[in-house]
């Protein structure tokens, strides 16, 4: 009776020992599968990457090719300024604020300002101020617009206009 448990016991472990090789067969073939399927997903997002940085690459080149075009327009910008920089008359250049002068100068030429001037005549008689008396003595000097409005502390517009409003009424 012994053998027949033996023999009973002998068969059913054959039969595990079966069943489970035939399990783990069935699982390795599972593992290969879902291989490919990583393997086909992993080429799909290669493939979608360089597809990416293919479209980047395009839109990189139309930025820089846009930054050329803008910065060879600055460029030649540049150029055009600095051609009428060049063919522009001869101004003063030791003070920019200068720049301006040759209008009051050229309006002063028709009459100079002298303190005999301003006291003949004069149609703002009694409504001259101060400040424009300063002006009008600081210009009898040959003080330059910037020092007189430095000297003043007002802007330079305001002594331009003090004496072209002078030479116009004389």
């Amino acid at each position: 009776m012994i053998n027949y448990v033996l023999l009973a016991f002998g068969i059913f472990a054959i039969l595990a020992a079966t069943i489970l090789i035939f399990l783990d067969k069935l699982k390795g073939e599972d593992i290969y599968f879902n291989m490919d399927v990583k393997e086909q997903e992993i080429k799909k997002v290669i493939e979608d990457a360089d597809e990416i940085i293919s479209e980047l690459n395009y839109t990189s080149e139309m930025v820089v090719k846009e930054i050329e075009e803008k910065l060879s327009s600055l460029r030649k910008d540049i150029k055009d300024i600095s051609n009428t920089a060049v063919s522009a008359p001869e101004v003063e250049k030791k003070d920019n604020t200068k720049a301006a002068m040759p209008v009051v100068i050229a309006a002063s030429k028709k009459k100079k300002i002298t303190n005999d001037n301003v006291e003949k005549e004069s149609p703002f008689d009694g409504k001259l101020n101060l400040k424009q008396q300063e002006v009008f003595d600081y210009a009898s000097q040959g003080m330059s617009i910037t020092d007189i409005a430095k000297k003043l502390n007002i802007g330079q517009g305001e002594v331009m206009l003090i004496l072209s409003l002078k030479n116009e009424v004389e």
